[in-house]
């Protein structure tokens, strides 16, 4: 079967957004490049509708939003639809297996549960679903790395879920190294040959050549890569982020990326510096965050594109009477 006869059956038949060769697509068939920031709203603003419009105004095509196992799947279905009605692609991710990697069957169990299974389905036609946030440290070899996903992956798929599923780098998502070496035989091993795979650029080395080289192997492997976090500096504000750099090259290879974080409540303690804003506010983008949303050459202002697929999604939920859904 040709590669072209494929494409035009998975646009017709997919649910929702899918993965051809290295890129994103929406159903309609128009190419992607992921464009936005991170948003840690679980706790204290579970809905999103303070931060969503604020984060609207860079332009962002997507929000990737920090979710955890103990609040339900039915509580993020607000937040979900208020992203959508906002014109921007949602991207759920559970947090708890930050850093450990024998948390990741649990996450698992979190997907597949029948309630959670219940709410993608309801939106699977604009929703992205990145498994776990950073699973397992840098113990983690290639090969537990590919039986992790492998059953992960097999038993979303089992259960009904059939979005692009996103695996983060292990090594608290820094191994890029990993996901150059596994991430095709993982995608061959999913049965919808539906997954990207995201680093989160913490290395504070300032070494605009490394992020060079492993962004182009991705491209000269094919692999659907993304940047799926990054500041200016990482944990305890240590070191340099060659951060202008990575929107770079990102743009120049049309590969997504998504910054490290919004900002306002609850904020990251780990490292204020971190927070785009620290009000939360657009008016009160600071520093890198005001750069890598609005002024610098390659900022989501001036390289993001929303798809007309969630344009369209975005007008229909607009024309219900509620501005935004609370629960």
């Amino acid at each position: 079967m040709s590669s072209l006869l494929i494409a035009s059956l998975r646009q017709k038949f997919a649910p929702s957004f899918y993965i051809q060769g290295r890129h994103l697509y929406a159903k309609d068939g128009e190419k992607v490049v992921l464009r936005g920031v991170n948003r840690m709203a679980v706790w204290v603003e579970p809905t999103g509708e303070f931060s969503l419009p604020q984060i609207e105004k860079t332009g962002a095509n997507a929000v990737r939003i920090m979710w955890m196992l103990a609040k339900p799947a039915a509580e993020f279905e607000a937040i979900i639809k208020n992203t959508v009605k906002l014109g921007m692609i949602p991207i759920i991710e559970i947090h708890d297996a930050t850093g450990n990697w024998s948390k990741l069957p649990a996450v698992v169990d979190y997907w597949i549960d029948p309630a959670t299974v219940e709410v993608i389905k309801r939106h699977q036609d604009y929703l992205l679903v990145n498994i776990a946030n950073e699973a397992g440290n840098y113990q983690i070899s290639d090969d537990q790395f590919k039986q992790g996903y492998k059953s992960a992956v097999s038993r979303m798929r089992a259960a009904g879920i059939h979005v692009p599923l996103i695996i983060d780098a292990s090594g608290w998502g820094r191994n890029i190294e990993q996901l150059l070496n596994t991430g095709l035989w993982l995608q061959e091993q999913d049965p919808d040959h539906n997954l990207m795979f995201s680093v989160h650029w913490w290395h504070s080395d300032n070494d605009q050549e490394r992020i060079t080289q492993a962004l182009e192997q991705s491209v000269e492997l094919n692999l659907p890569l993304m940047v799926g976090e990054f500041a200016h500096k990482e944990v305890g504000c240590k070191g340099t982020i060659a951060y202008q750099h990575l929107i770079k090259e990102c743009q120049r290879l049309a590969i997504g990326w998504l910054a490290w974080s919004w900002g306002g409540k609850p904020g990251n303690a780990d490292c204020h510096e971190m927070d785009m804003t620290p009000s939360g506010l657009f008016a009160d983008l600071q520093n890198w965050g005001k750069e890598v949303a609005v002024t610098d050459e390659n900022s989501i202002k001036n390289t993001s594109v929303r798809p007309q697929f969630i344009r369209q999604a975005s007008n229909s939920l607009k024309a219900k009477p509620k501005m935004l859904f609370s629960r």
